[in-house]
């Protein structure tokens, strides 16, 4: 496998700027969970129950998942950072 190399530069933060201007805590490509090898699990299977979930949207408002969608379907998004 050929590894990308991944513009980065220290920023004057403490922090580190990818190529398009986004300031993150890891040099872009060595954070956690940066490059899983093998197994990796990446959430529940379609049709399994979410596990129970609340939490603030992007506008900060408190979300209850289970009690907002009833009994219908949800899509559920989680991301990390801007800096990938």
């Amino acid at each position: 496998m050929i590894e990308k190399e991944t513009f980065a530069r220290e920023h004057e933060s403490g922090g580190w700027e990818d190529e398009f201007g986004m300031i993150g805590p890891y040099r872009p490509g060595v954070g956690p969970r940066s490059n899983p090898r093998g197994e990796f699990p990446t959430g529940p299977e379609i049709g399994q129950r979410l596990p129970d979930i609340v939490a603030p949207s992007h506008t900060g408002e408190v979300v209850d998942v289970h009690k907002l969608r009833g009994d219908g379907p949800a899509v559920v998004v989680f991301y990390r950072s801007a800096v990938w």
